[in-house]
């Protein structure tokens, strides 16, 4: 699940292609407002279809997401035509649609390509509708934050569902180790303290484990890190690289030291977040860093990844904090995007709209394995059980990058950086030393400040 909703983010490539034909979507219009003028109460059209773009985010995602817009129709008369496009090329499609003013309605984008997006001038700005919906207090800051455009007034998105990284533990493992759960990752100390008493009290599981370069998210799972330690990946005004400070240097040698401390499965650096997953459901590791969807995977009996022991001893703690107090995670997710070439800019809100209220976003969300993208409902999935809460009080603290078009090549040079020195931390590629760390960090912080220069030109 998590591969097909964020992989296009780490892949964009920041220069255009010549558009190509898709689809357009809905019916002629002329009494129509344009798409970003906020509602004014008048009745929908019935009868008009809309075309809405979703990835694949489900089992069956074209007729999972049509079956939940029935009601929608049946209220409002207007009809949705849910069209499933692939990860692998829904980047070039929303791009070439945005530029040549030809596609759908409305588009699912990933978080972190909504500035790419907005920045293309192809999207409606839905300042004026989205007081709707509860505006940016219906959300956390964190999940608020993947609807702007850095430099640019507007609001270009609406928050669909939402995902965080909290870390998963064994609990027989814990338990035999003894360690109080409730304390066992409440700080970085701790964190490293309680996989020291793993390896020492539990032979035949490894501590910890977590991908390494093959991971498309492999920056979501070091960021929160440099965060914690006061870090950032890029100055406050988005202007220059900040990955290279002492702070985001402390960050990720944190991590990395986990590799050098012996308590860090190596052999995990060679495979992509999937079989990470699944090595934690197998059996092979007692602790292990990942999403909301895993929790969705116990119950079925269909998903044979499952060891029978680590399957019914799952627990889920928060990020730990840092040294200023602090705890971070990545949030991610999809959004919603209205194209400013529709001609049915109401119905596309109405529409909007229903995908946002409470009981739609819970409904789909469990569907995919996923949180809500809104603090009611995610409060009331929060509450459904311990492991649920600790998803929860994570993505209160969550954070996702700057939201800036470029971000996507960005986060590919420190991708390659990250990946370079948790190798060399596990003896690959070169010996691991603070100031090899530097060097790798130094040529990240030089190629991001490249790209923000070009942008700035």
């Amino acid at each position: 699940m998590r591969n097909r909703l964020v992989v296009a983010a780490s892949a964009i490539a920041f220069v255009l292609a010549p558009a190509a034909l898709v689809a357009c979507g809905g019916d002629d219009n002329s009494g129509s407002k344009p798409a970003g003028q906020a509602a004014t109460g008048d009745q929908l059209q019935k009868g008009v279809t809309l075309t809405l773009w979703t990835m694949p985010n489900s089992p069956k995602p074209k007729e999972d997401l049509q079956k939940m817009v029935e009601p929608f129709t049946a209220k409002t008369g207007v009809k949705v035509d849910v069209q499933e496009v692939g990860w692998d090329v829904q980047f070039d499609r929303i791009r070439n649609a945005a530029v040549s003013g030809e596609g759908p309605d409305i588009t699912q984008a990933g978080t972190t390509q909504v500035p790419f997006f907005a920045a293309l001038g192809g999207f409606a700005d839905l300042s004026e509708r989205v007081g709707d919906i509860g505006g940016k207090d219906a959300y956390a800051t964190g999940i608020w934050s993947t609807t702007l455009l850095e430099g640019q007034d507007g609001t270009w998105a609406v928050p669909w569902f939402t995902e965080a990284r909290s870390i998963y533990y064994r609990k027989d493992v814990l338990e035999k180790a003894g360690i109080d759960p409730a304390t066992a990752f409440k700080d970085l100390d701790s964190f490293k303290a309680t996989l020291e008493t793993i390896k020492q009290k539990v032979p035949g599981i490894k501590p910890f484990g977590a991908p390494g370069k093959k991971a498309f998210d492999l920056v979501h799972n070091v960021m929160p890190f440099v965060w914690d330690n006061g870090g950032a990946e890029l100055s406050s005004d988005a202007k220059t690289s900040t990955i290279n400070s002492q702070q985001a240097q402390t960050g990720v040698e944190w991590m990395a030291g986990l590799i050098t401390a012996g308590l860090f499965d190596k052999s995990q650096l060679e495979r992509d977040g999937t079989q990470v997953e699944n090595q934690f459901k197998g059996g092979k590791l007692a602790v292990w860093i990942g999403g909301p969807w895993v929790l969705g995977s116990i119950d079925r009996a269909d998903d044979d990844t499952w060891d029978s022991t680590a399957r019914k001893n799952v627990g889920v703690a928060p990020m730990p904090t840092g040294p200023g107090g602090k705890a971070y995670t990545f949030v991610g997710g999809s959004d919603l995007m209205m194209f400013k070439a529709t001609k049915h800019p109401d119905e596309a809100w109405a529409l909007m709209k229903f995908l946002s209220e409470d009981q739609t976003q819970k409904d789909y969300a469990a569907l995919l394995g996923m949180f809500p993208a809104r603090l009611e409902p995610q409060q009331q999935v929060g509450d459904s059980d311990a492991n649920h809460k600790a998803f929860f009080e994570a993505i209160q603290n969550g954070r996702t990058y700057a939201p800036i078009p470029q971000w996507g090549q960005i986060e590919n040079a420190y991708k390659t950086r990250f990946g370079n020195i948790l190798d060399s931390a596990a003896g690959v590629g070169g010996g691991y030393s603070p100031a090899a760390v530097k060097t790798q960090l130094d040529a990240a912080a030089k190629e991001a400040d490249g790209l923000l220069a070009q942008a700035a030109g």
